[in-house]
């Protein structure tokens, strides 16, 4: 039986295989300020979005009064649109507040940041897990 080398056409790289480890995904078309397209959010308000050393840093804030909550830094895992392309368009982050734990997956769409946030409540209280998607712009 031959060994699987891709599961979809799109996963064959056109020309000689990746080396172990695979492309770099760089993730500075991503970089940026990105404000929420809804004022009256309820959930993340702002994302501050830099590469350093071909590393994406996110940076998130929530909608909270009268300031906005500061999330913190974390490092974000870039992707690009397919095998052959090394120019970042989306990325996946999660955030640990101990009670909960949001994982986001974020991607371009038309000079829009689409972000989907799957958010898990890991202290009992009986609250029901979630999603939500929102739109930004910079």
């Amino acid at each position: 039986m031959d060994t699987m080398r891709y599961t979809r056409t799109e996963d064959r790289h056109a020309t000689e295989p990746v080396p172990d480890g695979g492309g770099t995904v760089d993730p500075t078309p991503l970089a940026g300020t990105w404000l929420n397209t809804d004022k009256a959010t309820r959930g993340i308000a702002k994302m501050v979005l830099t590469s350093s050393d071909g590393v994406l840093l996110v940076h998130a804030y929530g909608a909270c009064a009268p300031s906005l909550c500061d999330w913190g830094e974390v490092e974000g895992a870039a992707f690009s649109s397919s095998v052959s392309s090394s120019e970042g368009m989306a990325f996946t982050a999660t955030y640990d507040f101990g009670f909960m734990e949001t994982s986001l997956a974020v991607y371009l769409k038309g000079g829009i940041l689409v972000l989907d946030s799957f958010n898990t409540f890991k202290d009992g209280s009986g609250r029901a897990n979630y999603f939500s998607r929102e739109f930004f712009h910079s």
